[in-house]
């Protein structure tokens, strides 16, 4: 029985989900009007100086991130369904199966979270927000369809944005 889910090449639409959740897309942070402010002098102390260097490209590009972050800054979350099946995983209706990726690995943290490695080259990573399900079980259950990278974990992205709390 254990071979025949690793056979298995796409998601029966029929089939029920071993694991069915819904979660926030992301992590929400308290950011108070401290944090807009932090944003703005730094986008200031930014065109002073692309002005001061006649820099014009500069300081429309410090305007359109500074507004950018704001913006991402105060938005939120959408909730996020997530499935588990024999032949793969559903995103917000979107399937992956099995057989289309290549790793997966947890991240641990404020938003825990899987990632899906796709076998595909130059693609982003599969984000599964895991919310309240017990990521011991997800693992468990994902460890016997896809090789497991125990050692990677948040990326210099993840570390950056929940510096500055997006």
């Amino acid at each position: 029985m254990a071979d025949e889910g690793k056979s298995l090449k796409t998601i029966d639409p029929n089939e029920e989900p071993i694991f069915s959740w819904e979660a926030q897309e992301f992590a929400v942070y308290d950011k108070g009007n401290t944090w807009s402010l932090y944003i703005v002098i730094g986008a200031v102390v930014l065109i002073g100086i692309f002005v001061w260097q006649k820099n014009w490209t500069g300081v429309a590009l410090a305007v359109a991130a500074a507004a950018a972050m704001i913006s991402q800054g105060h938005s939120k979350p959408k909730p996020v369904k997530c499935a588990i099946f024999q032949g793969g995983v559903v995103l917000n209706d979107k399937p992956y199966n099995f057989a289309d990726l290549k790793a997966f690995w947890l991240v641990d943290g404020d938003h825990p979270m899987v990632r899906l490695e796709k076998a595909s080259r130059f693609t982003m990573p599969v984000n599964l927000p895991i919310g309240k399900t017990n990521p011991e079980q997800i693992r468990l259950y994902l460890a016997k369809r896809l090789p497991e990278h125990e050692d990677r974990g948040e990326d210099a992205a993840d570390r950056i944005s929940r510096w500055l709390k997006f």
